[in-house]
């Protein structure tokens, strides 16, 4: 069973957005998951419940059990969001939890010991964790065996990521407790310099720990929160559906050095890295060297005719065709190194790449993606 901290002292970066989406992601894939809504402000479980009646019981409940028994454990207040997918609730009663267990030895064990019962039940565990270091926070990091860390291009997040990364080195430090943590930019726009020159000194400063993914900014992560539903159930089409995709196929593909069921090992090898409708197809993604040339892909299953077109090839459209297959419309063109602007026109509609996050204006108002090609 993997355990992930989704956990970020600075509110408004995506963190719980970032724990209802992966959590979805995963149960599409046919992992057995538990979203545990660790913030007493209760935005995971209202973001994953359009029934706006409070929940009867909740994580709060489970971590105040007495030692002895009788009081509920996690598979007694967790309720059904969708097959595959679990949701242990959360309400303002939890902000209490730190008075209440003041002293009480061991308090922050208190969800790791509640997780040895379900152990054998789900492949995941995503913890959302509230925007501050506290004995809730402690909790669920002492639980996890890795962290998620969303951050947005601020200024103010380099700081804070600092401070959190010295919380992890204290635990692994005085509890023995090493967590593997890696950053994910949300909320990114990539059309500000500044923006990009933060992206790039995040990366800078934690090499290899950084997803490779940019979850760019969508209103529709928000409409779907706002309706009680992950992106998956909501729309897929938009750049919060691909964004929080890609990161899971990230997340997927570490599978092998963390322990999940051989069933899911079969299932990965029988069916591709990700694919939520289970069907092999082509995973799109921004363009990529191949031995062949360049390797161009759009997901528009709706469409029926697809072109590049850009300055590689004097932005004309015609002749310029990409191929369709389950879903996916791909080309492949070779391309000397250099530095290169496209746009894909789905049956006339002139569109940037949704999937690639460098942009620059164009003369006529609006965007172009851009590749360079060292």
């Amino acid at each position: 069973m993997r355990t992930i901290a989704v956990v970020n002292q600075k509110g408004g970066c995506g963190k719980t957005i970032t724990a209802i989406n992966l959590s979805a992601f995963l149960a599409k894939q046919q992992r057995n998951v538990l979203l545990i809504d660790m913030d007493p402000q209760g935005h995971a479980t209202l973001g994953l419940q359009t029934d706006p009646v409070q929940p009867g019981a909740t994580i709060s409940e489970v971590l105040l059990r007495e030692s002895s028994g009788g009081s509920p454990g996690l598979q007694d207040v967790r309720c059904a969001i969708f097959p595959g997918l679990d949701l242990v609730p959360a309400d303002i009663v939890l902000s209490a939890l730190s008075d209440r267990l003041s002293n009480v030895p061991g308090r922050e064990y208190r969800l790791a010991e509640a997780l040895t019962d379900v152990r054998d039940t789900y492949h995941y565990v995503i913890v959302d964790c509230p925007p501050n270091v506290g004995l809730l926070t402690f909790n669920a990091l002492m639980a996890c065996s890795e962290a998620i860390i969303p951050l947005d291009p601020s200024f103010f997040s380099l700081h804070g990521i600092g401070k959190l990364m010295e919380t992890l080195d204290l635990l692994a430090r005085r509890a023995d407790h090493a967590i593997e943590s890696r950053a994910l930019i949300t909320l990114y726009t990539g059309r500000a310099v500044f923006v990009r020159e933060i992206v790039e000194d995040i990366r800078k400063h934690l090499p290899g720990r950084v997803f490779d993914t940019l979850v760019r900014f969508s209103v529709k992560l928000a409409e779907a929160a706002s309706h009680g539903l992950p992106i998956v159930e909501y729309c897929r089409r938009c750049a919060g559906y691909e964004d929080y995709r890609m990161v899971t196929e990230e997340i997927l593909r570490q599978e092998e050095r963390w322990p999940v069921l051989t069933s899911n090992r079969a299932f990965s090898e029988k069916f591709g890295a990700f694919n939520p409708d289970q069907v092999a197809a082509p995973v799109p993604s921004a363009p990529v060297s191949t031995s062949g040339g360049v390797l161009f892909t759009l997901e528009a299953p709706e469409a029926r005719h697809v072109q590049l077109a850009g300055d590689f090839n004097s932005w004309e459209p015609e002749g310029n065709e990409m191929e369709f297959g389950n879903g996916v419309w791909r080309t492949i063109i070779s391309l000397a190194p250099g530095r290169y602007r496209y746009r894909f026109i789905v049956d006339g509609d002139w569109r940037a790449d949704p999937l690639n996050p460098k942009v620059e204006r164009s003369p006529y108002g609006d965007y172009d993606s851009v590749i360079d090609l060292g």
